[in-house]
């Protein structure tokens, strides 16, 4: 039987002889196998560093050799620049030897070079999302001629997409491309965290009648495919350590002392949950080690920082030796080359287990072990019950993984209204007008508005043209209107996701990163892991000048919270409440976990969720409550502990502040205790009151009546543009989930 390696093309496989690679990996070959022989959508999933790219990029290439495109023939999509830089600069010396060339496209590039693929399309083109809508408005002309041969779509790190407006927004494109051009390619999507690939494999697919035929007997659709390591989430050995502090004078200073300890001497990246804990993490660290006369050697890695400040953390940890730190957010978890790490640190909680998996990844490379340090700082035993909420959520999401082999699932039907409304208008803007008919049929048939109604889709349009963004002509067709011009002919609106407003902070007439809110003159921020004192403020230029300063308090940025997924909220009740030893856990982690435990214990969590806190007089009950009852007796406190993902926790949330159901349930009082309970003063005793709710529950047809349209968050980037019914039920449909209550509450 013909090997993998004899069958790749000859320049491919002089590569891998200079590389001095003995042996393709199993998943080099599986995945080498399918693309020569099949004509399935495919995806490569495998961990970290386990060649991934090379097994998706040696076969297509060496097709793409056969094949002779007359245009692009493969294009990659990648969630960051900086991987397309680093993909770019991995593959060259392949793409040189086939003799295909490798365009770059994304705001770094230059012109020429872009001008130069639209004179001559051809090879392969790496983007991003947003670029690639920017060269779909720009250049609608191009589209056929640039991709009427694309074979290939490769979507790399497709977890980052899937179940995002963002990924939503590829779909879109790809099935815009086909249209224009009159291409069908295969889509390989690469990823290193996936959770479910069934969902996975169905994603990829989507919008692409690309040979489907049917399924196959285990479900998924016969035009895909999966290539994976088997042994990936078996076969690794993993050491982990669990620390906890709690937030004092002397335990704040013990958490840095102790984290210093644990980069010292390596080379390690520390993942924070958000910008602030990273620029604090630096500089914390590198207060101690001017303290002990050590080497300054820490470096800062997020996206408020600039770019060229990025560059040089990636390139020092690529290519410099001995040891360095630094801190970063989801920023370095993708699969940037950044050489060998020693260990990688987290502050915090792993938002999920997902983004656990990508960040445990990106250490142990050399010794096949990789290597992560936990470490929480949190409040004192009197907030929400006393209880460690930090510490309990990271070892439910290393046991989920570690244990279970589980991972969220990224992928699930939603109602993309703020999406729907870019791409009506990017439609209009690149293929000009249409009349309202094909306008619905144009922009319904995109993969993800399927569930979308064109009663809905009407009552869109009316709306903005209502409010000059789409105009009609005197022919009755659509145009984009004057008012949108205000932000379509700006490059923010390529992107779908919704980002901060920021202001440019200058040192030396050098831009140093950026920031997400102005702070008054004279005083000082952290940037780049150190501190400036803000010197000036240009609003209209959206500019901060500043100078080196002292530390100082000033906060830059919230930290951002993440879902939390329902199957994470009951491990975390499993964790307070079975007697299991975890082997990683610090003597302080230990110890506060047996506390823990035993307050779990005397308060019932382990058998209800509504755990009573005695009668409270009335006057003991907060003035910022529903207002005073006329007597003390007859009222009730309890905490209710449903262990809800986000979505269920936001349904009860809503559900509670009914001003029906709160009569109902004799609600008196209401407050958030954290992510994971609640506080209610109630004229009901618990198990009455529990009775109550469930049947509220069990009747509520949907979600919709709990919404109120005045008081829905704009999280999608064009909610502004929607009308308030399409905004509630958007809303509603995919932030909320009575479902989820109700198994709760049973």
């Amino acid at each position: 039987m013909e090997s993998a390696f004899s069958r790749l093309a000859p320049f491919v496989r002089e590569y891998i002889y200079e590389k001095k690679w003995t042996a393709l990996r199993r998943i080099q070959e599986a995945a080498i196998a399918e693309i020569l022989d099949g004509d399935r959508h495919l995806i490569i999933a495998a961990g970290t560093a386990s060649g991934k790219t090379e097994a998706c990029f040696f076969p297509v290439v060496s097709l793409l050799c056969e094949m002779k495109p007359r245009s692009v023939g493969a294009l990659y999509i990648s969630p960051l620049k900086a991987l397309i830089n680093d993909q770019a600069e991995r593959l060259a010396p392949l793409m040189e030897r086939a003799e295909l060339p490798l365009w770059r496209w994304h705001g770094d590039v230059s012109g020429s070079h872009k001008k130069r693929l639209l004179e001559n399309p051809s090879g392969i083109l790496q983007i991003s999302p947003e670029s690639l809508e920017a060269l779909l408005l720009r250049c609608p002309e191009r589209v056929r001629s640039l991709f009427r041969d694309l074979f290939f779509v490769i979507i790399d790190e497709v977890h980052v997409f899937m179940g995002s407006d963002r990924g939503s927004q590829i779909l879109c494109q790809l099935a815009r491309i086909e249209e224009a051009a009159l291409c069908r390619p295969r889509r390989i999507g690469l990823s290193a965290t996936l959770g479910d690939y069934t969902q996975a494999l169905e994603w990829i697919a989507l919008g692409s009648g690309r040979n489907r035929r049917g399924e196959s007997p285990g479900g998924i659709a016969s035009n895909t495919a999966l290539v994976w390591d088997e042994g990936d989430r078996d076969g690794r050995r993993v050491s982990i350590l669990l620390d906890h502090f709690t937030r004092s004078r002397d335990e704040g200073r013990a958490f840095w002392e102790t984290l210093y300890r644990q980069v010292r001497g390596r080379r390690c990246i520390i993942f924070t949950n958000s910008r602030l804990e990273a620029e604090d993490a630096i500089a914390s660290l590198r207060e101690i080690s001017a303290a002990r006369r050590g080497e300054d050697r820490f470096f800062v890695h997020h996206g408020s920082v600039a770019a060229s400040l990025r560059a040089e953390a990636e390139r020092e940890l690529r290519e410099s030796p001995g040891p360095l730190t630094a801190a970063a957010t989801a920023s370095l978890e993708m699969g940037i080359d950044i050489g060998s790490l020693d260990r990688v640190a987290q502050i915090g909680p792993p938002l999920s287990v997902s983004a656990f998996v990508q960040r445990l990844g990106r250490s142990g490379r050399l010794r096949g072990k990789p290597e992560i340090y936990f470490s929480s700082l949190e409040e004192g035993r009197g907030k929400a019950l006393g209880l460690p909420w930090d510490l309990v959520k990271t070892i439910a999401v290393v046991e989920l993984y570690i244990k279970d082999k589980w991972i969220e699932q990224g992928f699930q039907d939603s109602l993309p209204y703020s999406l729907l409304v870019h791409q009506t208008l990017g439609i209009l803007i690149s293929l000009g007008e249409h009349s309202p008919a094909a306008l619905a049929r144009r922009v319904l048939a995109l993969p993800p508005f399927t569930r979308i109604g064109e009663e809905d889709f009407r009552a869109l349009l009316d709306y903005l043209i209502a409010a000059d963004i789409i105009e009609r002509t005197p022919e009755a067709n659509l145009i984009a209107g004057l008012a949108s011009e205000q932000f379509t002919g700006h490059y923010s609106f390529y992107s779908v996701f919704a980002g901060d407003s920021e202001y440019r902070v200058l040192a030396g007439g050098h831009e140093i990163g950026r920031v997400n809110y102005l702070p008054p003159e004279g005083s000082s921020i952290m940037l780049g892991g150190r501190c400036w004192q803000v010197e000036s403020l240009r609003r209209r230029e959206r500019e901060i000048t500043v100078s080196p300063g002292e530390a100082g308090s000033a906060r830059v940025w919230r930290g951002g919270g993440a879902e939390l997924h329902p199957v994470v909220a009951r491990r975390m009740r499993r964790v307070l409440c079975e007697s299991e030893r975890y082997p990683y856990l610090s003597e302080r982690a230990r110890i506060r976990l047996g506390e823990a435990r035993e307050t779990a214990k005397k308060l019932g969590l382990g058998e209800k969720i509504f755990i009573p806190g005695g009668a409270v007089p009335a006057e003991d009950i907060p003035r910022a409550g529903a207002g005073r009852g006329k007597a003390a007796e007859g009222l009730f406190s309890f905490t209710i502990f449903p262990w809800l993902g986000s979505r269920g926790m936001r349904t009860l949330f809503l559900l509670l502040q009914n001003r029906d159901y709160r009569k109902t349930l004799g609600i008196r009082f209401l407050s958030r205790e954290n992510d994971f309970c609640a506080g209610l003063v109630s004229s009901l005793p618990p198990p009455l009151f529990q009775e109550k709710l469930r049947e509220i529950v069990r009747a509520l047809p949907s979600a919709l009546p709990l919404a109120n349209s005045g008081e829905i968050p704009l999280n999608g980037k064009f909610d502004l543009y929607l009308p308030p019914d399409l905004l509630k039920k958007q809303y509603t449909f995919n932030m909320l989930d009575p479902q989820e209550l109700r198994e709760a509450l049973g």
